[in-house]
């Protein structure tokens, strides 16, 4: 090796000595800088096998939350929303209501008929329990309320509870344009199932109803958790779900749990692959939270 080769080995080694030194030097005198801490609270992301869910705590906000403020298609989920409508306009239990061939959609088994002539509760079980879609059109229609009113009072409620990601153009959720956040169906969730009118439909396995022609009808709970079909999560009681489907939304489930220490959690699951998956992915989700937080 060249004497010249040699030097500029050594020039280059002592260059990087000198710099290292000067390097080290420097952040010695430099001020600590504080390490950034996330809050205790701080809700955790963790993956779940569905498109958005979220744990939330009236007490503590957010626990789990996997894409929580997205909006997507919320499906059937859409009856709390027009269930709190309902309400809002103080509807006569008692009163009759026959249907009409507009009233009429698909989408789910179907318990009416137009030219049956039921009650307002009647229509209201089963909107909420069995998700029929032409009860749910009859019950705004059974109330009073166009089309264009049932979307002004969602406009209302939504900003009586201050709900931005929200918007709802009709009350089945027949239409992929009803969309929310999962957080957003966690508040309806909460105002919603917190009424003793739709909690105690809600937790109904099964009502029969009888037209005023004389048929008799049976609906059962599409609701896998008070219906027994689903295994409960350890520790929390159910008070009340509602469960939503169609191809643009996946499978849903909003519910209302409540344990011994009367502490209430809100659990919602968007777009679960299959339609007992979103059961137990709801349990999987509060049990996790259980074993973190409670």
């Amino acid at each position: 090796m060249s004497v010249q080769r040699i030097t500029i080995i050594l020039l280059f080694n002592l260059t990087l000595w000198l710099g290292t030194g000067w390097w080290s030097a420097q952040q010695s005198a430099a001020p600590d800088v504080p390490q950034f801490v996330w809050p205790n609270r701080w809700p955790e992301i963790k993956v779940w096998p569905a498109s958005s869910t979220v744990v939330w705590s009236p007490q503590q906000g957010k626990l789990i939350s996997q894409n929580s403020q997205q909006l997507r298609p919320i499906a059937s989920l859409s009856k709390m929303v027009t269930a709190l409508v309902v309400l809002g306009e103080k509807p006569q239990w008692s009163a009759s209501y026959t249907l009409k061939n507009e009233d009429q959609r698909y989408g789910n088994i179907v318990y009416l008929y137009p030219g049956e002539t039921v009650t307002i509760k009647d229509l209201w079980q089963a909107s909420l329990m069995a998700s029929d879609n032409t009860a749910t059109q009859a019950l705004i229609r059974a109330v009073g309320l166009s089309d264009d009113q049932y979307r002004q009072k969602v406009t209302e409620l939504a900003g009586r509870l201050q709900i931005s990601d929200l918007q709802i153009k009709e009350p089945t959720g027949l239409n992929p344009d009803n969309q929310a956040s999962a957080m957003a169906i966690a508040q309806i969730t909460n105002e919603a199932l917190n009424q003793p009118e739709i909690q105690q439909s809600a937790l109904l396995d099964r009502y029969t109803f009888t037209t005023k022609s004389g048929r008799q009808q049976l609906i059962t709970n599409t609701d896998g958790f008070v219906r027994g079909s689903a295994v409960l999560p350890s520790d929390w009681q159910i008070e009340g779900g509602k469960t939503g489907y169609i191809d643009e939304a996946g499978y849903c489930f909003a519910a209302l749990w409540k344990n011994s220490a009367d502490q209430q959690l809100v659990s919602v699951v968007l777009g679960a692959p299959t339609k007992e998956g979103r059961f137990t992915i709801t349990k999987a989700l509060v049990d996790y939270v259980q074993q973190k937080y409670y």
